[in-house]
Parts: C-alpha cells; sequence; structure tokens
C-alpha cells in the first residue's frame, strides 16, 4: 500500500493524553526522587516493546555499564518498557525515575517514546541521552538533552548531495518511510533535507508496519520508474525491500539512514545489498581504534558482531555514567549544556548548544557483503553500476 495511512483511531489518541497528563500530575504531586547513595549511578533506559532494535539497545547499553564497573564506578542500569497495547512509555519513564531511582535516561530510537521520556526528563530535571534522530526532539525544550545520533535531516541531506545517479529515470528521489507517525516525522525531515540540498523529493510512500508481501510492494513502486530510491527504514524491512528491488529489476541508486550499516540489514538484503550507500561518521585513527575495540568487546561478550545501533547505546550509557559521576545530583541541571567532549565508540561526543551532536559526514558504500567507507574519488561510481551482474540478467 502506497497511500499514506490514517491518523490514531480517536480513542488511542484520547488515551495517549489521558496517560500523558496522569504521569505528569504525578510527577507534579511528587517531585523529589527516590533517595540514592551519591556513590550510585543509575541509568534507565527505556525500550518499548515494539522497538526494532531492541537487543542492541540493550546490548550496548549493558556492556558500556559493565565497563564502567571494571573501571572502578559503581553503576547499574534499569530497563522498563510498557506492557500491553495500552500501556503508556511516558508511565515506565517515570517509574524508572520516581521509583526506581534513575538519574539519567536514554532514550531510544522511537520518536513518540522519546517525547515522552523528554516530557518527564523536563518535570524532574533528569538528563537524557536521546537515540531518536527526528529534529523535532531538539524542540522539545528541554535543556538537559543530548542526541546521540545524527538528525533524518543532516544524513538525508549529505545522501541527497553527494550521490549522483547514472541510470537513465524521471528526476528526484522516491522515498521509502514507516508508517504512522513515525513515518510522518521521517517525511518531514526528508523534504527539508531535500530543500537544504537543493535536490527534489519526487514522492514519499509509507510502507506498512505489517508488510509480509515485499515484492507486491516493490513492484509498486517501481511503476514510478525511479533511478534513486531512499529507503528510510530499520534494518530488517530495509533489507527485505532493497532484495525485492533489485529482484524486480531495479537498477538505480539505493539509500538509506546510517542505521541500516547493521548485520541484520546485509542478512536480511544478501547479495541485493551490493551498493547500497549510508552516511557514517568521519572517525579519526584514534576513533577508529576505539571503534574497532568497542566490536572486539561486543563480540566477546555477546558472541555476535556489533551494529551501529549498539554502539550508540554504548555510548549514551557511557556518557551518562561520566556526567553523573562528575557532578553532584543537585547541579546535574546545570552542567548543561555539555561543553566537554568524550571518546566514544561512535567518535568524538561532543554536542552544540541545543544538545545536537557536532558530526562530520562521509559515506559508506556495501562492497562484497561489507560496508566500506566510499573515497571521495568514487563517489562517481556510487551510483547503479554497482548492482551483482546476477541482478541485472
Amino acid at each position: 500500500m502506497l497511500a499514506a495511512n490514517s491518523a490514531l483511531p480517536r480513542a488511542r489518541r484520547v488515551h495517549v493524553i489521558v496517560t500523558a497528563a496522569l504521569v505528569m500530575a504525578a510527577i507534579d504531586l511528587c517531585p523529589a526522587r527516590v533517595a540514592t547513595d551519591s556513590a550510585n549511578v543509575i541509568i534507565g533506559l527505556l525500550l518499548p516493546p515494539e522497538e526494532a532494535e531492541a537487543a542492541s539497545l540493550r546490548a550496548g547499553a549493558q556492556l558500556a555499564v559493565e565497563q564502567s564497573k571494571k573501571e572502578g564506578s559503581n553503576a547499574s542500569l534499569v530497563i522498563r518498557g510498557r506492557v500491553g497495547q495500552w500501556g503508556a512509555d511516558g508511565e515506565e519513564a517515570a517509574r524508572m525515575v520516581l521509583d526506581d531511582g534513575a538519574q539519567a535516561l536514554i532514550a531510544p530510537p522511537n520518536g513518540a517514546a522519546t517525547h515522552l521520556a523528554l516530557q518527564v526528563a523536563g518535570r524532574t530535571a533528569t538528563p537524557v541521552a536521546s537515540l531518536c534522530a527526528d529534529s523535532s526532539v531538539s524542540r522539545t525544550g528541554t535543556p538537559w538533552m543530548v542526541r546521540i545520533v545524527p538528525t533524518t535531516i543532516e544524513e538525508a541531506r549529505y545522501l541527497l548531495a553527494t550521490s549522483n545517479a547514472e541510470i537513465p529515470g524521471p528526476p528526484g528521489w522516491l522515498a521509502l518511510v514507516p508508517d504512522g507517525r513515525a513515518g510522518r516525522e521521517v517525511a518531514r525531515d526528508l523534504n527539508r533535507a531535500a530543500a537544504a540540498a537543493q535536490r527534489k523529493l519526487r514522492r514519499v510512500c509509507e510502507v506498512n508496519s505489517s508488510l509480509t508481501n515485499f515484492e507486491s510492494f516493490a513492484a509498486q513502486v517501481l511503476k514510478d520508474q525511479p533511478a534513486e530510491v531512499l529507503v528510510w527504514l530499520d534494518p530488517v524491512p530495509a533489507g527485505k525491500l532493497v532484495k525485492s528491488l533489485r529482484e524486480a529489476g531495479f537498477i538505480g541508486t539505493l539509500a538509506g539512514p546510517s542505521r541500516c550499516n547493521s548485520p541484520s540489514f546485509l542478512a536480511a538484503a544478501t547479495q541485493a545489498s551490493e551498493g547500497f550507500m549510508v552516511p557514517a561518521i568521519v572517525l579519526d585513527a584514534p576513533g577508529e581504534a576505539r571503534f574497532l575495540s568497542f566490536q572486539k568487546a561486543f563480540r566477546q561478550r555477546y558472541g555476535i558482531e556489533a551494529d551501529l545501533t549498539a554502539a550508540e547505546s554504548y555510548d549514551a550509557a557511557r556518557l551518562l555514567v561520566h556526567i553523573l559521576e562528575e557532578n553532584a545530583p543537585q547541579l546535574l541541571p546545570r552542567a548543561f549544556p555539555l561543553a566537554f567532549s568524550l571518546p566514544g565508540a561512535t567518535g568524538e561526543l561532543s554536542f552544540d548548544s541545543e544538545g545536537n551532536r557536532k558530526i562530520s559526514l562521509r559515506l559508506f558504500i556495501v562492497r562484497q557483503g561489507s560496508f566500506v567507507a566510499l573515497e571521495p574519488d568514487q563517489k562517481q561510481r556510487s551510483s547503479g553500476k554497482s548492482v551483482p551482474q546476477a541482478m541485472r540478467e
């Protein structure tokens, strides 16, 4: 289905509004947080049950806390996610702060959950490290928030401005986004990115979250004969759609967000991943060494390869532990905006006055089943020419 889905049912919207109001009321009635030993550092991870990358988020944060303990920190991790269809992420965020004694929160990539976590943070002066790329996160007015990930606008603008299609077809990118609120946020940011890059975004198509017939959807997409497609989805559905598009005969440019730099994307796309492009934060030599060290530690701890989401969750937890250890609880709000830079697995953790991360980006492309850095002189060759021969025959 290519048409945009309707908004949430009225009953669901009313429930969300009422739940948020109840959470805020509870915080106002009980503004004091649970008393904790000042030597303890408690991080709360908000993990909605539908979060596609929940395992990576959990593993990355857990590894960060474990390594902090080995270095002498008395850190611990609390994880909560709503239970049942009508549970509220805001309630779980409030419980972590008020009941579990969490002194800082990690907000997930899920935009709706992140906004509820920021509402709680705003009322309780609880620092938040957000993993949500939506530009709206920076406009919530929560001064003690930082965003670990690049924004959708930053990533899309870079992709649109640096890639060059060589396949004939109508000008402009076709974008595939999630359905519902998440898709609306992404579509808004992609349109802003296209305007900033002076590129045309021909059309935005929502991908139903329950989609199973990827082949049929891909056939509908190709009726527009696009030369360039942004696949702005979570790694697994992105990989499945990339595979279906290539098998349906698409030989144009395919690109997506940095979170698709993931073993799960490569496994879902198989050989069709060849030539798929994502943006990545530029790392200097020490940064590359830290990332490799993180990957080794993750592999030893869990027996699997780490993806970018796990590294970002790791950095979020390490940053919050550092902030909590360096500042007395009553002085935490004054620590923001952060004026320091901390070495992280995904590069230097440095932020502007609005809490957005200071970054430079470069292109990564899939070559023979792995993401590799694309050198500047190779950008002219980053189009459909990299599609496997088997996919062109």
